[in-house]
């Protein structure tokens, strides 16, 4: 199966806008922000119409591409999303990570978190936790924003339980949603639910 590098990823990676920051801490990112991870067996989820969201991070925070390296990073995983964007801090320490996905309507679970987020919900050993510690900070008509837990399990970090920090949003009318992952000791609740009630698609 030959894989078509779509026109659109050619002009996003031509520009290189979706790094540039608007202001000193507001950033707007459009997915997919390059083709970067496209495989043949996610050819769908790249090739969608393009879709920016806009957020604001703490001052002097950065994000960088995330080169794909196939081994699993056990400090911000944000596995089971695409296009994924490294964030880091005003000291340039890796402070977390941003990707998307698309996701199915499931009838009867149309608005249930484990089913739009299945894919980064299910897991054992690595999940955002949107069953137990899912709270709801900003909500549309079209658009459900939320923190949660981010869990590992021992057996992927080195023998003992981590849990990370998360940000999620889905967008009904795009059959979306972006994933935010970061290190628990990189950022403060505050900061987190500021960045979840200020994230906007556009």
């Amino acid at each position: 199966m030959k894989i078509e590098k779509k026109p659109f990823a050619l002009a996003i990676a031509a520009t290189l806008t979706l790094l540039v920051a608007c202001s000193s801490n507001t950033h707007k990112i459009v997915f997919p922000a390059s083709d970067k991870g496209l495989t043949e067996s996610n050819t769908a989820v790249y090739d969608i119409d393009p879709f920016g969201i806009s957020f604001e991070l703490p001052e002097n925070w950065t994000l960088k591409e995330r080169e794909p390296s196939g081994e699993f990073n056990s400090y911000i995983a944000i596995s089971g999303v695409w296009s994924v964007l490294d964030i880091f801090n005003e000291g340039n320490e890796l402070a977390g990570a941003v990707g998307y996905n698309t996701y199915e309507i499931y009838e009867g679970a149309e608005t249930d978190p484990q089913a739009i987020y299945n894919q980064i919900a299910l897991g054992n050993a690595y999940r955002f936790d949107v069953k137990d510690s899912y709270y709801i900070l900003n909500e549309t008509s079209n658009v459900e924003t939320a923190v949660c837990d981010v869990y590992y399990s021992a057996s992927i970090n080195d023998g003992t339980e981590k849990i990370n920090k998360g940000v999620v949003s889905y967008n009904r009318d795009l059959l979306v949603y972006i994933a935010m992952e970061f290190a628990s000791d990189k950022i403060s609740d505050e900061q987190l639910q500021n960045i979840a009630k200020e994230l906007r698609f556009t």
